[in-house]
């Protein structure tokens, strides 16, 4: 039987990776829980090599720390270290901005509105982890046409663990249609070329990452 060239592979190690991290940012591996290779292994259904290459590629994002005799841990999350982080990730989407502005052609537009896409699907399959995870790359995308390189990893690390804060939040129930159609500004402001546009439109949005107040609770 030919390979069909259009279907793509998923490495093992990259399917536990995600199976993993999903469980982590969604908060159903709690701060602290301890990972084993053998017990992830067995549950997951893959070998120990396999299980090793994904927990120090989720090491490299933060979200577990290897120590030795402990094992594997999840990492804590402190709203001081969450604060910090959107403090930071503010700055350098906003700093980016007009240099983006400047650098985008048809080919980088086609790519961002195909995440877009890609959001609206994972909102419609009520896929909370999905969205945020073509967030991240819609974010990432912009940012990445401000050819700030050495700034790209800084950036996806921070915007990974506001996710993270954002998810665990009590009172963060935004409907994820909305979630999704919050992005349709930047993308106005990055097809006008409007560096200071979009530079006030990420902060803004980035300021409202989190609701203040539940949306059942407010009076009508």
């Amino acid at each position: 039987m030919m390979n069909n060239p259009a279907v793509k592979l998923v490495r093992p190690a990259d399917h536990v990776y995600g199976i993993v991290k999903r469980r982590i940012m969604l908060n159903e591996l709690k701060p602290m829980a301890v990972l084993t290779e053998l017990g992830l292994a067995h549950e997951i259904g893959c070998s120990q090599g396999t299980i090793r290459e994904a927990l120090l590629r989720l090491q490299e994002d933060g979200l577990v720390i290897r120590t030795g005799r402990r094992g594997t841990v999840v990492t804590r999350l402190e709203d001081e270290e969450a604060e910090e982080m959107l403090a930071l990730r503010r700055r350098l989407e906003m700093r980016g901005a007009e240099r983006a502005t400047r650098n985008v052609d048809a080919r980088s537009l086609d790519a961002i509105m195909a995440i877009r896409e890609t959001m609206n699907e994972a909102a419609e399959a009520g896929d909370e982890f999905q969205l945020i995870e073509a967030d991240k790359d819609f974010h990432l995308a912009i940012f990445r046409l401000s050819q700030l390189e050495a700034l790209e990893q800084i950036l996806a690390r921070c915007i990974m663990h506001t996710h993270r804060s954002k998810l665990w939040a009590p009172r963060h129930r935004r409907p994820l249609d909305e979630t999704a159609r919050r992005h349709d500004v930047l993308i106005e402001r990055l097809v006008a070329r409007d560096g200071p546009g979009l530079a006030e439109e990420l902060g803004l949005h980035i300021d409202t990452i989190v609701l203040e107040e539940d949306p059942a609770e407010v009076n009508t």
